[in-house]
């Protein structure tokens, strides 16, 4: 199976600019986060997704510049956005990131990548969003192109469309998930590793910086990093 990183990226959310663009230890968030997932393995391809309204051009004119497949349609449709990048790229399975999120651990984009091939298709979504252990920041979303096509079927409210895959994990009744654990010395559910609010830059670019222009650290080397700033 193949396995394509889906990065949703939007300037502003609820009304509060993202930051998704602003300087990051010399680059845009954005960029940071692509340059993290070059690290991951298992994937057919990375492509970002945005609206096509006029406040998400910037995100568009950056991919465009940085040769990053770039999917667009709806704002409030991230389920149809999702699938019709897996279309374009002939993916079967799909992993769901969140653009605010640079600090993503590449491993655990690999696990659940290779998650989903060696299952091929007996699960219909693997991930660590149904029983948060992981730090915030962390959150990842694994589920197959049948799957999620078969849920866009049933996603009749705006509110479903707009969060995507979380239809998937939210009906277990309905599509078989696998909900993954956080090994004991990463169960760090009370730390904050994602831009939640522009007020968390200066704390996420430090740790960007702590580690002097890597981007292959592992949430283990990121958790020592925080905890040191912290202690300052």
């Amino acid at each position: 199976m193949n396995v394509l990183a889906i990065i949703s990226a939007a300037t502003t959310q609820d009304g509060q600019a993202t930051g998704v663009l602003a300087p990051l230890a010399g680059a845009p968030l954005l960029g940071r986060l692509l340059d993290r997932l070059a690290h991951a393995e298992k994937l057919a391809g990375i492509v970002v997704t945005t609206s096509d309204e006029p406040d998400d051009a910037p995100i568009r004119e950056f991919c465009a510049a940085r040769g990053t497949p770039c999917q667009t349609g709806a704002r409030d449709d991230l389920i149809g956005r999702q699938l019709a990048a897996m279309a374009a790229a002939g993916a079967k399975g799909g992993v769901s990131l969140d653009a605010r999120n640079p600090l993503i651990d590449p491993a655990l984009v690999t696990q659940v990548a290779d998650l989903l091939q060696m299952t091929d298709g007996m699960l219909d979504w693997i991930g660590n969003t149904l029983a948060p252990a992981y730090p915030r920041g962390m959150e990842i979303d694994g589920f197959t192109a049948a799957a999620l096509t078969e849920a866009e079927k049933r996603c009749g409210e705006p509110e479903q469309r707009r969060r995507g895959p979380a239809f998937l994990r939210e009906h277990g009744r309905i599509y078989r998930p696998l909900s993954l654990k956080a090994p004991p010395e990463v169960a760090r559910p009370d730390v904050r590793l994602g831009v939640e609010s522009l007020a968390d830059l200066p704390r996420i670019e430090a740790i960007f910086q702590s580690f002097e222009g890597r981007t292959d650290f592992t949430l283990a080397e990121i958790l020592a990093a925080a905890d040191r700033l912290a202690a300052q």
